[in-house]
C-alpha cells in the first residue's frame, strides 16, 4: 500500500524532524536531483551540502542505473518504494541500506520523493563473512565446517524419523596427473566444473561438500536412490571436459557409507566413507564401493536400500 503525502512544508519539516535521529534522509526533485539531505547521512557518508546540492541521485548509487529507472517510473506514478539500495561515500566505500521511497504530493500530482535509509553494512558484511565461512574459496561449495553442521542436523532428523542416509566420499583418480601435465589453473578449472555438474543433479543441490584439494562428499538423505544417483555423476564425469583448449578425460572413485549401518558418529561415518573409497580406487575406471557393513546390509536386501 502506497502512503500519499500532501505537500506542505511544514509538514514534511515536521516529518523529518521525527525521523531525522533513525533515519538518513534524502529529499529529491521529480528529476532526481538531490535538494536535501539530513545531518546523519552526512555523517555516514562524510559528503558536504556543498558536494550534494542538486547532484543526480543516481551518480551516488551502485548498480544498474536501468534498474533504478524502473524504481522512478514507478514513483511517478504514485507508488512507494521498499527494498535494499546500495549508496557510495565521498571516499568510494559502499554502504548497503534498507530504504524507502516515498512519493510527495502537491496538487494531486507527484512533486518531490522523500527517501528513508537503515544503514544495513554491518549486517550485511555479516553475513557475507558467515557464508564464506561455509564455503570452499575455490569452488564456493560448502566446505568442511558445513559438511559437519550438515550431518549433525541430518543426524537428529533421521534418528527421530527412523530414516537411512548415504555419506560419499568422491574423489578424482590420478588428479596429480593433471596437475602435472596441465598446470593447476586447469586443475583449479576441472575442480570447479566437476562441482557445478555434480552440484546442479537432482537431490545435491548444497549437498556436494568440497573438503580440500580433490576430495568431496555428498550427503545422499534417500538413500534409496544411491545407485541412481552415482549412475548421475558418472555420466556427468565421462562427458570429458573442455578447459582452456584442453580435452580432459577422468575417473572417479566413491565409496559409500550408510545411516545408521554402518555407524551413528558423523565423523566414524567419513571415515568408512573414505575407506571404501579407496577400495573402489582398486577397480578400473569410475567406481563406487559400499563400506564392509553397508555391503552385508545391501546384499541381504537384494541390492535394495530402505
Amino acid at each position: 500500500m502506497s502512503i500519499k503525502l500532501i505537500y506542505d512544508k511544514s509538514t514534511i519539516r515536521a516529518i523529518k524532524y521525527m525521523l531525522n535521529q533513525n533515519f538518513m534522509i534524502i529529499q529529491l526533485t521529480s528529476e532526481a536531483k538531490i535538494m536535501e539531505v539530513n545531518e546523519l547521512f552526512l555523517e555516514k557518508f562524510h559528503y558536504t551540502i556543498d558536494d550534494l546540492k542538486m547532484g543526480d541521485y543516481l551518480d551516488y548509487v551502485n548498480g544498474e542505473k536501468a534498474e533504478w529507472q524502473k524504481v522512478w517510473d514507478e514513483l511517478w506514478q504514485g507508488k512507494q518504494w521498499n527494498g535494499e539500495s546500495c549508496l557510495v561515500t565521498k571516499y568510494g566505500e559502499l554502504k548497503w541500506l534498507e530504504s524507502t521511497f516515498i512519493p510527495v504530493y502537491n496538487n494531486g500530482n507527484v512533486h518531490q520523493v522523500m527517501t528513508l535509509h537503515v544503514d544495513k553494512t554491518d549486517q550485511k558484511n555479516a553475513e557475507k563473512w558467515k557464508q564464506l565461512a561455509f564455503r570452499h574459496e575455490l569452488t564456493n561449495l560448502p566446505n568442511r565446517r558445513k559438511l559437519l553442521t550438515s550431518m549433525d542436523e541430518l543426524i537428529c532428523r533421521a534418528e527421530q524419523d527412523g530414516t537411512k542416509f548415504a555419506v560419499l566420499f568422491m574423489d578424482i583418480n590420478q588428479f596429480k596427473v593433471v596437475n602435472d601435465s596441465y598446470g593447476h589453473t586447469i586443475g583449479d578449472l576441472l575442480l570447479i566444473e566437476i562441482g557445478k555438474r555434480v552440484s546442479k543433479l537432482p537431490s545435491l543441490d548444497e549437498r556436494l561438500f568440497h573438503m580440500s584439494g580433490d576430495e568431496f562428499i555428498i550427503l545422499l538423505e534417500d538413500s534409496a536412490k544411491l545407485d541412481s544417483v552415482i549412475g548421475s555423476i558418472f555420466a556427468q564425469i565421462e562427458k570429458g571436459f573442455e578447459l582452456e583448449g584442453h580435452y580432459i578425460e577422468v575417473n572417479i572413485s566413491i565409496g559409500v557409507s550408510i545411516y545408521p549401518d554402518d555407524s551413528v558418529n558423523a565423523r566414524r561415518l567419513m571415515e568408512l566413507a573414505d575407506e571404501a573409497m579407496y577400495e573402489a580406487k582398486t577397480k578400473a575406471g569410475n567406481a563406487y564401493e559400499y563400506s564392509r557393513e553397508s555391503s552385508l546390509v545391501v546384499m541381504m536386501n537384494k541390492g535394495n536400500l530402505k
